[in-house]
């Protein structure tokens, strides 16, 4: 039978698929660096060199737990130290991830890459005003600010990267009750507008650098779907740690897989969860009690789903607590839940496996209904 390996907080767990079962497979493999990434750079680099001169350098390091983005990170700072800036100051965000193992997986990165630049965290720095927002100081007393994002599909989103980590990231603020979409771009064409913004986006083999506008062109450029045909259940990964360290990292994989099965199909989660549910502020949310408004909405986001799919999960979150909260099926290993799917929809019925969610998968019939409406 095939078997796939789905990574599961900080190990791998496995799924055999009986040779009977009709199944679709999309894998992902870590792309590797290449010299020319490093040439590009460094010749990036020169340039931010030659327009900062002597003024300090602001970074906006936003961690996704990827390998690339902090190699990126500490050959960028090695470049502006060797072409003469004297002063870095590194900022760190981790909006996507689980709080706690986002902040204890970005230490963990920076150490392995020898990054000992000490970095400053939302609520370590001093907000100043900025027309209709307030900016951390760092930003807008800098020569320029570098944002370093990875571009990822966001069931929320659409689409997460450098737009998303400016304005999630904790370093700026905008008195409005705009909705969440609304707040990322109002914020970003505010900054824009008024402060000397460069980028580096990676995604897969894709490394976008330059001026922060025309690096967010080409990201609104990219497709991240795939267009999949009518399945009846998808079981996929949530990328291991710190990605899948509870519910609050993985709500909006939830909501991207929401087009990927026919109606009436089943969605099957993969994701560790070993910090639970999340954070306090997310539980408020999920309770309808409370929550920012990024929870807020990513809670509604999972309430969507779930009243219109059958959702399954294979975690470490205790079963009572998924029946009782969420009203859906938990699992100790992927093989009872394709079990459990397979006694629902029969051996006939049509599956994808998703090794994690790097591309949003789309039902055919989907794209076409919308279409139609459009």
């Amino acid at each position: 039978m095939p078997e796939f390996w789905f990574k599961y907080g900080v190990t791998e767990v496995s799924l055999e698929v009986p040779e009977e079962v009709n199944y679709e497979h999309i894998g992902f493999e870590q792309s590797r660096l290449s010299e020319d990434l490093w040439r590009r750079l460094t010749d990036f680099a020169e340039k931010l060199c030659q327009e900062a001169g002597s003024r300090p350098v602001t970074i906006l390091y936003d961690h996704f737990g990827e390998n690339l983005l902090p190699a990126i990170l500490k050959h960028l700072l090695e470049s502006l130290n060797e072409g003469g800036v004297r002063e870095i100051r590194l900022l760190t965000s981790y909006w996507m991830l689980d709080p706690r193992s986002g902040r204890e997986h970005l230490a963990k990165c920076l150490k392995e890459h020898g990054i000992a630049l000490k970095p400053i965290e939302p609520g370590e720095c001093d907000m100043v005003s900025l027309g209709e927002i307030s900016v951390a100081r760092e930003i807008s007393e800098s020569a320029l600010t570098i944002i370093l994002a990875d571009i990822t599909p966001h069931g929320l989103l659409g689409k997460a990267s450098i737009r998303e980590a400016l304005a999630l990231g904790g370093f700026i603020k905008q008195d409005s009750q705009a909705d969440l979409k609304h707040y990322i771009h109002a914020s970003w064409d505010i900054l824009v507008g008024k402060l000397p913004l460069y980028a580096i986006a990676a995604y897969d083999k894709e490394v976008f650098m330059g001026d922060a506008r025309e690096v967010s062109r080409k990201i609104d450029k990219l497709d991240l779907t795939r267009v999949v045909e009518d399945y009846e259940v998808v079981i996929a990964g949530c990328g291991g740690y710190p990605k899948d360290s509870s519910l609050q990292s993985i709500a909006h994989t939830i909501g991207m897989l929401k087009d990927s099965v026919m109606d009436e199909g089943m969605i099957g989660i993969i994701a560790e969860c070993k910090n639970g549910l999340g954070s306090t502020s997310f539980i408020e949310a999920l309770l309808a009690k409370g929550g920012s408004p990024l929870e807020k909405a990513l809670a509604n986001l999972m309430r969507d789903v779930l009243s219109e799919k059958r959702i399954a999960f294979v975690s470490a979150l205790p079963k009572s607590v998924l029946k009782n909260l969420l009203g859906v099926r938990g699992f100790d290993i992927p093989q009872d839940l394709l079990v459990y799917a397979l006694r629902i929809y029969s051996k006939n019925a049509r599956l994808l496996i998703l090794d994690e969610p790097r591309i949003k998968p789309i039902r055919r019939a989907t794209l076409s209904q919308s279409s139609r409406l459009s």
